[in-house]
């Protein structure tokens, strides 16, 4: 009797383990971030910013230094801009790196798909949010 409620607990255990949500995806990651941040090739980022206000002959001097913004921004000041910069400056020429609407020329593999997905704009964040920290 013992054996078959033991058995019955572990038949109900595997099955609601196998019915259980996936798990949610990870939190932003700070090295991710970093190394999408300094790729030129997918973040852009380093094209157009410096990191800090001292600035680097290999870094971008259009848009304002990423340690600058991010301390005076909140997190999800800075996913937002992220995201669409066009919400707060429609002459923005930063690219629109969650959505996918209004873009012109663009290629056909990257037709209707962002540039950037949630965890790697996560990953940016929390990125830029350590920049912020003293």
């Amino acid at each position: 009797m013992r054996a078959a409620l033991a058995l019955a607990l572990i038949a109900g255990a595997q099955a609601s383990a196998q019915t259980a949500a996936p798990a949610p995806a990870p939190a932003g990651g700070i090295e991710r971030g970093r190394a999408l941040v300094a790729d030129r090739t997918q973040s852009l980022c380093l094209l157009c910013h410096a990191l800090t206000a001292q600035g680097d002959p290999n870094q971008g001097n259009l848009a304002p230094p990423l340690a600058l913004s991010a301390a005076r921004l909140t997190r999800d000041g800075l996913l937002e801009r992220i995201a669409d910069m066009r919400r707060f400056n429609p002459a923005t020429v930063m690219p629109p790196f969650r959505s996918t609407d209004g873009l012109r020329d663009v290629a056909p593999a990257w037709a209707g798909r962002p540039a950037l997905t949630e965890q790697q704009l996560d990953d940016i964040v929390a990125y830029l949010g350590s920049l912020a920290t003293p």
